[in-house]
């Protein structure tokens, strides 16, 4: 069961976060009033319907055993079902009210609003302002601004979906994961679609780059993304949306789709820092499966080196009464 004590404790973390910058390389801004005060909603009394269970972990080799929390992102990469392509999303500031949200009502579609968040600002005047007048300054010949994206955005790796939603982060904090497994007939129906995306464009809804995930394989009995035809065409996968998405459990379930909710304990690490890299080679390729990209990226854009991880890890289910 986790610790109820300090609910009260995160709640006034978080609130005190919100009042700092975001951080974000283009939209580095304080969270609106009316977004904060949907986000930080709580109502503890809802904890009554929830059940938490402490996840059983499989160790892993002595040399990554030894770094807190990469058992958790492993075991949970491991999610798997028959014939399903699985997929994970991160939900931030998990208050019980929104915890019970999810797991009740909406799912892998309850809103993070950071979306919203951004839509604000650059529809905002004096951004507008301030971006035309860096656009002339040839030192910006081009600025990016960060994506908006027309579907829910999802990713492939758990350390992927953990490293995302930094702004306003406390450097001991917690996040909803979602395990999400997608029937493949969905997928070969286009009833759902996987797009590609760039995380950060010239343009906030330049879609461009985007590009249609439509090769899959099998391993053993699951599907997985086919990474060596996606690598060919110039594409290591980060991030990705779903389109076709219905908006609750209720339709989520009656299109087949499964979701399970890992509520995890997280802090903040420098441990990645790939210049200082200890861990061996043959190491990092035998858990390649997990571990793929933890020291980010040379694209400025793409992957940053993972920042966070997990220290304890409780699924969440609806209480059986």
């Amino acid at each position: 069961m986790i610790k109820t004590t300090n609910l009260t404790e995160l709640l006034n973390r978080w609130e005190q976060s919100t009042k700092e910058l975001s951080g974000n390389l283009t939209t580095n801004n304080h969270l609106p009033i009316e977004i904060k005060n949907k986000l930080l909603y709580e109502n503890k009394d809802l904890i009554s319907d929830l059940h938490f269970e402490e996840s059983s972990l499989k160790p892993l080799c002595p040399e990554l055993n030894s770094i807190k929390g990469l058992n958790i992102i492993s075991n949970l990469q491991k999610l798997k079902k028959k014939d399903h392509l699985t997929v994970y999303r991160t939900i931030r500031f998990p208050t019980i009210a929104r915890i019970h949200e999810t797991v009740h009502n909406q799912g892998l579609s309850i809103p993070n609003y950071e979306q919203e968040r951004i839509l604000q600002l650059y529809e905002n005047r004096e951004y507008l302002k301030k971006r035309a007048i860096q656009k002339k300054d040839q030192r910006f010949i081009t600025q990016p601004q960060e994506r908006v994206v027309d579907g829910l955005p999802v990713f492939n790796l758990v350390n992927d979906a953990l490293q995302i939603h930094q702004a306003y982060r406390n450097e001991q904090d917690r996040v909803l994961l979602i395990g999400i497994h997608i029937p493949y007939k969905l997928i070969e129906s286009e009833s759902i679609e996987l797009i590609a995306n760039t995380a950060i464009d010239l343009d906030y809804n330049n879609d461009e780059q985007d590009f249609k995930i439509t090769e899959f394989q099998k391993k053993e009995t699951e599907v997985i993304i086919d990474y060596s035809t996606l690598r060919v065409q110039g594409i290591d996968l980060h991030e990705m949306y779903i389109k076709g998405l219905p908006f609750n459990l209720e339709e989520h379930s009656f299109l087949g789709l499964e979701q399970r909710f890992f509520l995890l304990d997280i802090y903040k690490t420098n441990i990645f820092d790939r210049r200082q890299n200890t861990i061996e080679t043959e190491i990092l390729k035998k858990n390649e499966y997990f571990m793929h990209g933890i020291f980010g990226d040379q694209n400025v854009f793409g992957r940053n080196t993972s920042k966070y991880l997990p220290i304890n890890c409780y699924e969440v289910k609806k209480n059986e009464f």
